[in-house]
């Protein structure tokens, strides 16, 4: 995250001529279609598991689930900073997170219980599992990230695209967008006493993710 915050400094304007040809390519109608199909997809997947889950809890699980696909600019900074030519082809053989979902729950296990539903679900495949949440970024960020691979059914064929999704708790998703909103893009000369008190506030969220779980299952038994 720090490189690319230095990187974007330094966008020349030869840089800013090739982000605008690159965007030409990502805004390929097809290549826009495929990803939006990828995110109905995985968005429809996750509705279903949602709705069962909140009958076998009988409460809410998911509060909120939104995407995004990533723009020119940011796609050709992370190929930048990972030495790869810049290009489309590169973009969707190199980077796993041009298209992302993110689910946004109310208690921590939530998350996993939501992870557990997509590991026997026999049309989609896992590539790759971090969790943020055992093992904080340096950050303070926390939260579960997956690597899937989504079917899409074409006419005569199925193609599959990788799409990012991650799952969070509404207080580390709240945490996660302060921490963007603070210090991504700025130009700030020394941010390590800042760092280190978004970090505490990280802490702070984590217990009470905890005690929120303690309390939940407090209230049950009454």
């Amino acid at each position: 995250m720090e490189q690319e915050k230095q990187l974007q400094l330094h966008i020349t304007k030869n840089d800013r001529k090739i982000i605008t040809d690159f965007a030409n390519s990502l805004s390929d109608k097809e290549y826009q279609l495929r990803c939006m199909w990828a995110i109905q997809i995985l968005e429809s997947k996750l509705t279903m598991i949602n709705l069962e889950l909140q009958e076998n809890l009988q409460r809410e699980v998911v509060v909120r689930l939104t995407h995004r696909i990533k723009s020119a600019e940011s796609i050709f900074l992370k190929l930048r900073r990972k030495g790869y030519t810049i290009n489309l082809d590169n973009a969707k053989k190199k980077l796993n997170d041009i298209v992302g979902v993110r689910v946004t729950c109310i208690f921590r296990d939530d998350i996993y219980a939501l992870v557990d539903c997509l590991k026997i679900q026999h049309d989609i495949k896992i590539l790759k599992i971090k969790d943020y949440i055992k093992t904080p970024k340096s950050s303070g960020y926390q939260g579960v990230h997956m690597i899937l691979s989504v079917p899409i059914y074409l006419s005569k064929k199925t193609e599959w695209m990788k799409v990012e999704l991650q799952l969070r708790t509404v207080a580390m998703d709240s945490w996660s967008v302060l921490d963007y909103q603070l210090l991504y893009k700025k130009d700030l000369v020394d941010t390590g006493e800042i760092v280190q008190e978004l970090k505490r506030y990280s802490d702070v969220i984590a217990d009470m993710d905890t005690n929120m779980m303690r309390l939940r299952d407090k209230i049950k038994e009454i």
